[in-house]
Order: C-alpha cells, then sequence, then structure tokens
C-alpha cells in the first residue's frame, strides 16, 4: 500500500468518541429528577383532596346544624319557640346524628381508593369521629343521671362535644397539613371555653351566634381555596 493510499485510509476511519457512555444520561437526569417530583407532588396534593374530602360542604353541614339544633334550644329557652325543653333537645340530638353520620360518610368515601399511608391516615380519621361520638354518648348518659338541671346538663353534654369536634378538627389539620382546619378547631375550642364562663343562662346564645358563624365562615374559607387551586391546576 503507498503512503497516499495509507493516508486515504487513515482520513476515512471513523473517528472513537471520547464522550464518556454515562455523560449523556447525566444531562438527562435532572429532567429526570425534575419530572419525578412533579409527579410525587401532584399525587400528594391528590392525596390530600381526597383525605380531606369537601371540606367546605362538612363546615356548612356543621354550621346549617348549630344553627337548626342550637337556635331551636335558645329559642325554646327563651320562650320564642312553642316547644319543651326535650322536644327542642330531641331536634338538636336528630341534627348532630345526621351530621355525624354524614361527615364520617365523606371521610370514609373520599378515603375509598387511596392505598398506603394515605388509605390508613382517612380510614383513621374518620374511625376517630365514629369513636369520639361513640364516648360522647356515653358521657351523656353518666351527666344525665348525676346533674338534674335541664339547661346546666345541656352546658356540659354540649361542651364536651363541641370539645370533641374542635380535637378533632386540629388533628385533622395536622395530619393532612390543613392549617385552616387547625384554626377552625381552635376557635371551636375557645367558644367552648366561653359558653362555659358564660353559664347555663347564655351558653346556647354563643354556641350559636359565635360557633355557627366559625363554621360557616370556615366553609366559605374553604370554597374559595378550593376553588383557587382548582383555577391554579387548570391554568397550568
Amino acid at each position: 500500500m503507498s503512503r497516499h493510499e495509507a493516508g486515504a485510509h487513515l482520513s476515512a476511519t471513523p473517528k472513537q468518541s471520547t464522550e464518556h457512555p454515562d455523560s449523556a444520561a447525566a444531562e438527562e437526569l435532572p429532567l429526570d429528577l425534575h419530572s419525578a417530583l412533579r409527579v410525587v407532588q401532584d399525587a400528594e396534593r391528590s392525596a390530600r383532596r381526597g383525605l380531606s374530602g369537601n371540606t367546605a360542604l362538612v363546615y356548612l353541614l356543621w354550621g346549617a346544624t348549630w344553627i337548626i339544633g342550637y337556635g331551636t334550644l335558645w329559642g325554646t329557652q327563651q320562650g320564642w319557640l312553642p316547644f319543651e325543653p326535650p322536644a327542642a333537645l330531641i331536634v338538636l340530638g336528630a341534627a348532630l346524628a345526621v351530621a355525624t353520620v354524614s361527615t364520617i360518610a365523606i371521610f370514609f368515601r373520599s378515603s375509598r381508593g387511596l392505598r398506603g399511608q394515605s388509605a390508613f391516615q382517612g380510614g383513621m380519621y374518620g374511625t376517630a369521629w365514629a369513636l369520639g361520638f361513640t364516648v360522647m354518648g356515653g358521657l351523656s348518659a353518666v351527666i344525665g343521671r348525676a346533674v338534674e338541671d335541664f339547661w346546666l346538663r345541656g352546658l356540659l353534654i354540649n361542651s364536651i362535644a363541641i370539645l370533641i369536634v374542635g380535637l378533632l378538627y386540629i388533628t385533622g389539620g395536622t395530619t393532612f397539613n390543613d392549617r385552616a382546619q387547625s384554626f377552625l378547631g381552635i376557635w371551636l375550642l375557645l367558644v367552648t371555653v366561653a359558653a362555659l364562663v358564660s353559664g347555663p343562662d347564655h351558653f346556647l346564645a354563643v354556641f350559636l351566634f359565635l360557633g355557627a358563624t366559625g363554621l360557616l365562615a370556615g366553609s366559605a374559607v374553604e370554597y374559595l381555596r378550593t376553588r383557587r387551586q382548582r383555577n391554579g391546576g387548570a391554568d397550568a
């Protein structure tokens, strides 16, 4: 082979790439990590929406329950409604029962289809509501036998019930990273303290005006926040 032919042969030989095979994968790695992070964040937001259920609806449900139940009792106490106190108490009890069962159903339905830790959190939160008011039923029976005065008995029983609801809201807000729910729970605890301080003659007015107002305000805030999040997700 001549020198000219050898040179042509060498020039035609393809050059070996000096780029490390892992360098291309390394360039794509940040993009892959970013995509994975977005998937995790989307899944977390979806789980939170599912676990919290329709929170605005729950708050609205309880706000209406307080207006119906405590409004009936307060109107009876003030002589504005033609009910005897036991009949008014039945109205409150029925309203609370409907609200409690509906809340448990909402949380259990919202946790359906979830798996792992998310399903456990949703299921246990719904169970906590059921157990809390089961205990409340037992305490009500004990207080009913121990306290003779109707309105004092109502003050104690309802204060314990609202204490349980407030603690459950704080627990739910902590579990689902929902500050608004935790703040509402704290508000209900403060309302309970105010009712106890006001005594048997005025505790119904405290529950009716302060408690129901807080729940309805929480419903409005949650509705607006959920709507804003959905609009933001649609724009994205």
